[in-house]
């Protein structure tokens, strides 16, 4: 036997080596630690606090971390990862984030993303990341987030990204939700 040709044992055993190494590495990104996002790199402690007569506002962000998926509600559901994403516009001025919160369908606060301000660098964008996995903010979960700076910073822009796949494998879902500014400020 020249040494390129194998005996079916061998393929065999070289197929599930294989095999095994594809099911880890698909399987890695579930068992890995949660995905923080950039926040810890991005933001820092507030420098000087904008003064009270500067531009506030409060940004509702729909976020899906589920969407039901074709006629059966009950049974089809696809868990999406969202990355939350703040962007400071301003070339001159930063933001200061005071408060990034995750909530339910119900409307229950999840998580809060931030402990207190932080402020973001002009031209800096920041992340915010739920994972495939955590499914607990549901197919009507949304994001508050309230941000201020002085009173001539364009407003950032702030939207989420929803990505996954159907339950077969065979199909990629994507889309993005734009937030909106809300008078109420967050509670």
């Amino acid at each position: 036997m020249r040494w390129w040709q194998l005996d079916w044992r061998a393929m065999v055993v070289v197929f599930a080596i294989f095999g095994v190494g594809l099911f880890v590495g698909s399987r890695r990104d579930a068992l890995g630690p949660p995905v923080p996002g950039s926040a810890s790199e991005r933001l820092r402690p507030v420098s000087s606090p904008p003064n009270g007569h500067g531009a506030s506002r409060t940004v509702y962000v729909p976020v899906y971390s589920s969407i039901y998926l074709g006629l059966n509600t009950k049974k089809t559901m696809v868990d999406l990862a969202a990355t939350v994403s703040v962007r400071n516009v301003s070339s001159s001025h930063p933001i200061v984030l005071d408060v990034v919160r995750y909530f339910d369908s119900a409307g229950k606060p999840v998580r809060d993303y931030i402990n207190g301000p932080a402020e973001l660098a002009p031209l800096a964008t920041v992340e915010f990341v739920i994972q495939r996995a955590d499914a607990a903010g549901g197919p009507g979960a949304n994001f508050l987030i309230h941000w201020k700076g002085p009173e001539d910073v364009d407003e950032p822009i702030v939207e989420a990204v929803m990505v996954g796949e159907s339950g077969n494998g065979n199909a990629g879902i994507s889309f993005t939700s734009a937030g909106r500014n809300v008078s109420e400020a967050p509670r």
